[in-house]
């Protein structure tokens, strides 16, 4: 049943599935940031650095932003298939789209990755 739903058969399923499973991934980093934040309670810059140091939190801060590109990315293209029916303006919305999302995720990937060093 399962590999029936996946198959090209409802193409939808696998991108409302992916929406799905990314929204999981960003409701339990933001639990465990929240609750990280207030075991830490940081006041001064190299208080908030602590919170990121360990290589735990990079990874699961790296994986928050990939699942967060990636859920921003299912959301917006399917606003801007649904309500922008002019396909030239489409093309060049979604273009900025993935241009701005890239450039966010690059630059999350950076700082959780040569900052700390």
């Amino acid at each position: 049943m399962l590999l029936e739903l996946l198959s090209r058969k409802y193409p939808g399923f696998r991108a409302w599935l992916a929406q799905r499973f990314t929204g999981l991934i960003v409701a339990i980093y933001s639990v465990v940031l929240v609750v990280r934040l207030m075991c830490v309670q940081p006041n001064s810059f190299e208080t908030w650095q602590s919170v990121f140091q360990p290589w735990w939190m990079r990874v699961v801060s790296i994986l928050f932003w990939l699942s967060l590109s990636m859920h921003a990315w299912l959301g917006i293209r399917d606003v801007l298939k649904d309500y922008v029916p002019n396909t030239e303006v489409r093309g060049v919305a979604i273009k900025v789209v993935i241009i701005l999302l890239w450039a966010c995720l690059v630059w999350a990937v950076w700082l959780f990755t040569a900052s700390f060093y």
